[in-house]
């Protein structure tokens, strides 16, 4: 075999090894689809409500002070501070789901961690040093945690307002 295919093997392997660890990752979070799910629902629909404000803005200036109709100004209005609140009330849902998911994911992690510590032999324990195995699992927990509770959120919220952001300026 040559170098070039040995090379591309090791790559090939390396991604399976990867896509087996985040499978082992989301397995941890299939039992708590159903808050996932909803968790969903308002990631799309806080920054729906998000994206609403300057295309009502823009409605209230053409439709409202230029024309000047007050009446549709007090429509853009009401609908505006709907926004907010609809805004307001699926963001605090997303937030208290992705952390109530992430951390109960993580304490499934943290116990399936401390049975497979349980199960290790004492010759393990006598080559390494117990400080050293509990800094390692504390840092790589709380580094998930990090990940899970602040990471995903933000990829996935930044990445709905910029395709929405896009598809509003094409439609306008």
């Amino acid at each position: 075999m040559s170098a070039r295919v040995r090379g591309i093997w090791r790559v090939l392997r390396g991604e399976e090894r990867r896509l087996h660890k985040l499978g082992q990752l989301l397995a941890l979070l299939r039992p708590y689809r159903g808050r996932l799910i909803l968790m969903l629902v308002a990631l799309f629909v806080a920054t729906g409500a998000a994206l609403v404000p300057p295309y009502l803005a823009g409605r209230a200036i053409d439709d409202g002070i230029r024309a000047g109709n007050m009446s549709a100004l007090t429509v853009i209005l009401v609908a505006f501070l709907a926004a907010a609140l609809l805004n307001w009330g699926a963001s605090y849902a997303q937030t208290f789901l992705i952390n109530w998911v992430g951390q109960r994911a993580l304490q499934d992690l943290r116990l399936k961690l401390f049975r497979h510590i349980q199960g290790l032999s004492i010759g393990f324990y006598s080559r390494n040093k117990a400080g050293v195995i509990i800094s390692r699992i504390t840092n790589d927990v709380q580094a998930l945690d990090q990940l899970v509770t602040d990471g995903i959120a933000t990829l996935f919220g930044s990445t709905l307002t910029l395709v929405g952001t896009a598809a509003i300026l094409l439609l306008l």
